[in-house]
C-alpha cells in the first residue's frame, strides 16, 4: 500500500507519503500504516503486529482503524485525544483477543506523529520509530520498548550489539497484549523544512541513521519511501517494511489551547481515567477556568469564600 498527497495551498503545508510491504522473506504483512490530513492536522501512524500468522496483522489493522477513527473528527486537546485513542485501541484489541481464542497473545507496536501546526506530538509504544531530520542531522524522537534497548540504556550492550542480538525482537511493551499499557507522549517544535520519518523496525534494523538521513533528505516523500523499501529489500528484508515520510513545507503558528511540558510524559493507561488525567496534567489546558483550577488556593475556594462572606457580615453589622 502506498499513499501520497498534495498539501493544501494555505496554512501549515506538509507533503506526505507512506507504504508497507511484506519484505523478501515473510509471506504475510503484519504491519499497517495510516497517513492523512484530518480536520485539525496531519496524522501518521505505523503499527507492527505480533502474535503469529493471522494474528499480528489483525492487531495492527485494528490499531490503525481505531486510532484513525478516534482522531478523525478533530480535537480540542490533541495530547488527551491521543491518549484516549490509544486507551480505546488497547482495550478493544485486548477484549477481541479474549473473545477469539485463536488470537490470544496478539499485540502491536504503535508510533503516532500528529502535526498540529507548529507543534508535533508523538505517541509511542514498542519498537517502531519516529525520526526528525533537520539541518542535515537526524534525531530519534522515540525510545524503543524492547529488551535490547533497555540493555543499551543500562550500558550493558552497544547499539551495534543490540542490532545483532538474538533477543532484539523481544518487545517489553505492546498495544493490546495486556489490559494496561504504557504510553510515551512527547512533542517537538515543527519548523519549515523539517522532514519526519515514521517506520517499523523492518526499516530501522537494516538501515543506519546515516542511510536514513541520506535518503529522506535527498528525495521527495514518495520517492524517499520507495527508496527506503528498495534499500531494505537489497539487504534481504527479513521483516515486514513500513515507512511514512512527512516533509514540512510551511508552518502557520497558531495559539494552542494546551501548554507544553519541559520533558516527555510516560503514563499507564488502564480502563480508568487516571492515565488520561496524567496527560492532562502534563499538557495543561490554557483556558481561564483550567488556569484557575491550577492555582494553589483553588482546592480551598469554598473555605475562602465562606471566610470572605463572614468577614463581610462582620463589617456590615459593625462588629469590628
Amino acid at each position: 500500500m502506498t499513499r501520497a498527497a498534495t498539501p493544501p495551498t494555505s496554512g501549515t503545508r506538509v507533503h506526505i507519503a507512506g507504504a508497507t510491504q511484506p519484505g523478501r522473506v515473510r509471506a504475510i504483512n503484519q504491519d499497517s500504516v495510516f497517513v492523512d490530513r484530518l480536520a485539525s492536522g496531519v496524522l501518521a501512524v505505523v503499527a507492527d503486529g505480533m502474535g503469529g500468522h493471522n494474528t499480528g496483522e489483525v492487531a495492527s489493522q485494528k490499531a490503525i482503524t481505531i486510532i484513525s477513527r478516534e482522531l478523525a473528527t478533530g480535537w480540542v486537546h490533541p495530547p488527551i485525544a491521543i491518549a484516549k485513542a490509544v486507551q480505546a485501541a488497547n482495550l478493544e484489541i485486548y477484549d477481541y483477543a479474549h473473545q477469539h481464542p485463536e488470537h490470544q497473545g496478539m499485540g502491536t507496536t504503535l508510533t503516532i506523529v500528529l502535526i498540529d501546526d507548529q507543534v508535533g506530538l508523538v505517541g509511542h509504544i514498542g519498537d517502531s520509530r519516529a525520526y526528525l531530520i533537520r539541518d542535515g542531522t537526524i534525531a530519534q524522537l522515540t525510545q524503543d520498548h524492547s529488551w535490547v534497548a533497555d540493555r543499551v540504556r543500562q550500558g550493558v550492550l552497544t547499539e551495534d550489539e543490540a542490532k545483532r542480538h538474538r533477543w532484539r525482537n523481544v518487545i517489553t511493551n505492546a498495544l493490546g497484549a495486556l489490559p494496561e499499557i504504557k504510553l510515551d507522549i512527547d512533542h517537538f517544535t515543527v519548523r519549515s523544512g523539517d522532514r519526519i520519518l515514521v517506520c517499523s523496525d523492518g526499516i530501522s534494523m537494516l538501515l543506519s541513521d546515516a542511510q536514513l538521513l541520506e535518503i529522506v533528505s535527498r528525495y521527495p516523500p514518495e520517492e524517499a519511501v520507495s527508496r527506503l523499501m528498495q534499500r531494505a529489500n537489497e539487504r534481504g528484508s527479513p521483516d515486514n517494511l513500513s515507512a511514512i515520510a512527512l516533509f514540512v513545507e510551511q508552518v502557520e503558528v497558531r495559539p494552542k489551547p494546551y501548554a507544553l511540558p519541559s520533558k516527555p510524559a510516560s503514563v499507564e493507561l488502564r480502563g480508568t481515567l487516571s492515565g488520561i488525567r496524567q496527560v492532562a496534567e502534563a499538557y495543561p489546558a490554557q483556558d481561564w477556568l483550567s488556569r484557575l483550577r491550577r492555582q494553589s488556593w483553588y482546592p480551598y475556594r469554598f473555605w475562602l469564600a465562606a471566610c470572605g462572606a463572614l468577614l463581610l457580615l462582620f463589617v456590615y453589622f459593625g462588629l469590628f
